[in-house]
């Protein structure tokens, strides 16, 4: 990928496919994608508020030439809260609020220079470049939106 559109691309992916699960049946959406894993909601949830933490603890930071702000987190308990967090939104809330957040960093993104990409900026505990962020969160955005295409496609069972 050379061009700073190609490298976003993925990132905009995810907004219309979330945008389609408004039209999937309720019980696909709350439903368990399989024994003891989440539902299309909570799925949705966790996606968006990983985009919120990444989004104001590190895309606005790379944005604004300062310096990152990542606190220590704990991934199961930020989860749990996130599936949580998803269950007390309304289907459509959830999928505006998914969208606004995704749209946020896709902006901030777009204000850094393209030659930027590959710098690396430290977290506190390593390191982050927007390069290796828009790989690892294109793999986590594909991995969870196959579970939940797998799942609606096999009739939820």
């Amino acid at each position: 990928m050379n061009d700073m559109p190609e490298k976003l691309a993925p990132m905009c992916e995810l907004i219309d496919e979330v945008k389609a699960l408004a039209d999937i049946p309720e019980d696909q959406w709350t439903g368990a994608i399989a024994e003891g894993k989440w539902s299309p909601q909570e799925i949705i949830g966790h996606i968006m508020l990983w985009d919120k933490h990444f989004l104001e603890h590190a895309i606005r930071p790379m944005a604004a030439k300062e310096p990152m702000d990542m606190p220590k987190v704990e991934f199961d308990e930020f989860n749990r809260k996130a599936a949580a967090y998803a269950r007390s939104q309304g289907r459509q809330e959830l999928i505006d609020q998914t969208v606004h957040w995704r749209e946020q960093i896709i902006g901030e993104l777009k204000r850094i220079p393209e030659e930027e990409y590959a710098t690396e900026y430290s977290t506190g505990s390593g390191k982050l470049s927007v390069d290796e962020y828009l790989a690892d969160f294109y793999w986590h955005d594909r991995h969870h939106m196959n579970q939940i295409h797998h799942y609606i496609a096999n009739g939820h069972k």
